[in-house]
């Protein structure tokens, strides 16, 4: 069931682009929250991470329907579906193939999305109208941001009123019946700030039974800008339902890769998404923020091929407390994470529920050493106690407690350049399902430690952003299907020793006013070490679903202010397939997708907007587990309008 469950930048844009978050400097007095990717008030140059920021030109001129396609084309992050679209997609970064899902963090106005269990984020609930910015932050996190966060984290940002009134509506439609519409306004009543917005996606799908539908929305509230004491209150709802075509084998791949064997296995979710953020300015250097989270939500499935039937809540409280310091010598915080999550699943083979808390203490600082060197570091400890019945069966309560933390040093040369090491220790819990699926029912934590080198340089018109790192990991957790057990083969474990090694950067180069040209890059070697396993000896062997390299190019051409034409290319190396851990199956093969996009200003207000996905038609695998071959995405086509003012 975890398988199941699971552009152009204007120039004075690039250097806060690729040295880190423009939301880091000189914050908008009505954001009370966002003060920084890591949590701390400071220039973006101080902070030891790779940070790249999607913002609103980016999010506008990528065409983008949904966060999936504009993560896998702008930050050049992994995606895998078993849909043959974005619906039910996993997005993950740091070389983790299967599952990778959790352990990329994802958080929307600082409130984490990750579930308790392995099940897949809906993006859908997430609408794209909303959107102001995304952090991408890759590496360990779990010193700043706890749990999940192992191969990185990204961090969306919503939209706030501006002071006059805003408006915007966009529809398009394309290939594969597909519609999408989405819509926002934004406007201050007074001292008080007010954002709607609201989008519609649905699609027949690549795949028979590979369809969706999603409408999501919701509004934002913001006040006492002008006062000590501001906040915000968001909430956003959103329904989907989605057909589920499962796999095919080579023989009905080759004879209609667009089949399904399953024709009648659908799923559906409902989600709502509440957010309070207060702040108050205690004085010129300190400052006392609150956050505060509830989400609900309800997925439901139905497969006749599996005989199974499931309908499951979940629902999860967080509050975030945090005491920040910030002086023009050094800055601090001071804070508490507390999560409270339910989750009760009701099948035809029995019913579950689990019950997870966790209460965690962390802090950051940041201060100069000497002039143009800086030091950073963060530190965390964690508990967390699980509980629960399976099937009628008592699970043992499971307590755990984990710390994470880093430290890292700058040096500024100049002129934005610079370069950072750091070190940082983390840390992952296993999810109820893991623990569900387990012999011992007592998984030991994921934990590991990562050393980090990194620059951010700039060469006349060339922007270069990048870095190498070495991943050391314990305990990886992963699921075994050779695992002798009762009544069948297969069990959640915990490997010894992992390593990965790995190098990603971008290079932007703004070779004239007309032409801007780039590639980004990531590859990494993620490898088992040592160790012999009950269901074999995997020493040696590399990490299913983790392809040899990932590549974005990009060329975008202006010839008149009106107009932007984009070319693309994406690569995607081989890997071997999920549950592949001895490597003696037939690996995926690697592929090149294509394609085109145009934004044509028709007028101050309304830009016209298309372009073609997987533009020669390509066919590949988007992701297989053993002989369960998943195909993606064929040509896709589409054209818009976008209004705004």
């Amino acid at each position: 069931m975890a398988r199941l469950s699971d552009s152009i930048m204007r120039l004075k844009k690039l250097i806060p682009m690729v040295i880190g978050s423009s939301l880091l400097g000189n914050i908008d007095p009505l954001d009370p929250m966002e003060v920084s990717a890591l949590r701390l008030e400071t220039s973006p140059i101080n902070l030891t991470a790779r940070i790249q920021v999607i913002d609103q030109l980016d999010i506008d001129q990528s065409g983008a329907v949904d966060l999936v396609e504009l993560l896998r084309r702008e930050a050049n992050l992994q995606v895998r579906s078993t849909s043959g679209n974005s619906a039910r997609s996993t997005v993950s970064m740091g070389g983790f193939g299967e599952n990778g899902g959790i352990r990329t963090l994802v958080l929307l106005d600082g409130h984490r999305l990750n579930a308790i269990d392995m099940s897949a984020i809906n993006w859908y609930s997430i609408p794209l109208s909303m959107v102001k910015s995304i952090e991408v932050i890759r590496g360990g996190q779990s010193g700043i941001f706890g749990n999940n966060g192992v191969g990185g984290v990204i961090k969306i940002n919503t939209k706030i009123p501006e002071p006059e009134p805003t408006a915007s509506f966009e529809v398009s439609a394309g290939s594969f019946d597909t519609f999408n519409a989405k819509g926002a306004y934004a406007q201050r009543l007074g001292r008080v700030g007010l954002t709607i917005f609201g989008d519609l996606a649905e699609s027949g799908g690549y795949r028979v039974n590979g369809d969706h539908k999603a409408d999501a929305g919701g509004a934002r509230l913001d006040w006492g800008s002008e006062s000590d004491f501001r906040g915000y209150l968001s909430w956003s709802l959103s329904n989907t339902v989605f057909g589920l075509p499962g796999d095919l084998n080579s023989t009905a791949l080759l004879s209609d890769r667009r089949q399904t064997t399953d024709p009648k296995n659908r799923g559906n979710e409902r989600s709502s998404h509440g957010r309070v953020g207060l702040t108050y300015e205690i004085n010129d250097s300190w400052s006392f923020e609150n956050r505060l989270g509830y989400h609900d939500r309800e997925v439901g499935a139905v497969l006749p091929s599996m005989f199974y039937l499931a309908d499951t809540n979940y629902e999860s409280l967080s509050y975030s407390p945090a005491l920040h310091y910030n002086s023009n010598a050094v800055d601090w915080v001071f804070g508490l994470d507390l999560t409270k999550d339910e989750l009760d699943a009701k099948t035809n083979y029995g019913d579950s529920a689990f019950e997870r808390s966790t209460s965690a203490f962390f802090t950051s600082t940041g201060f100069s050493l000497a002039d143009q060197w800086n030091l950073n570091g963060n530190f965390r400890i964690e508990s967390v106690e699980n509980s629960g019945v399976d099937s009628g069966a008592q699970l043992n309560e499971v307590n755990k407690h984990e710390w994470a933390g880093g430290i890292g040093l700058v040096r500024e040369l100049g002129d934005g350049n610079r370069v950072y090491g750091t070190i940082r220790r983390f840390y992952r819990y296993a999810a109820t399902d893991e623990y569900a699926y387990s012999i011992n029912k007592d998984l030991d934590p994921e934990n590991g430690y990562e050393v980090e080198l990194g620059t951010d340089w700039t060469i006349d018109k060339i922007f270069l952003s990048g870095r190498i790192f070495r991943q050391w990991m314990d305990d990886e957790i992963i699921y075994d299907p050779l695992v002798p057990a009762v009544p069948f083969n297969g069990s959640n474990i915990n490997l010894s020793k992992n390593r990965r090694v790995g190098i990603d950067f971008s290079l932007d180069w703004q070779i004239n006013e007309l032409i801007r040209s780039g590639v980004r890059y990531e590859y990494v070697r993620a490898i088992f070490e040592g160790g012999n396993y009950s269901g074999g000896n995997y020493s040696g062997s590399r990490v299913p679903l983790v392809p040899e390299g990932l590549v974005r190019l990009f060329l975008d051409l202006q010839p008149r202010d009106s107009l932007l034409l984009s070319f693309g290319a994406s690569y995607v190396g081989e890997s071997f397939r999920g549950s592949d851990f001895s490597n003696t199956e037939i690996k995926m093969e690697d592929y090149w997708l294509y394609d085109l996009s145009i934004n044509y200003e028709l007028s101050e207000s309304a830009t016209f907007f298309g372009g073609v996905e997987n533009l020669f038609d390509e066919e590949y695998l988007s992701t297989a587990f053993g002989n369960g071959l998943y195909p993606g995405e064929g040509r896709k086509v589409r054209v818009g309008l976008r209004y705004s003012f």
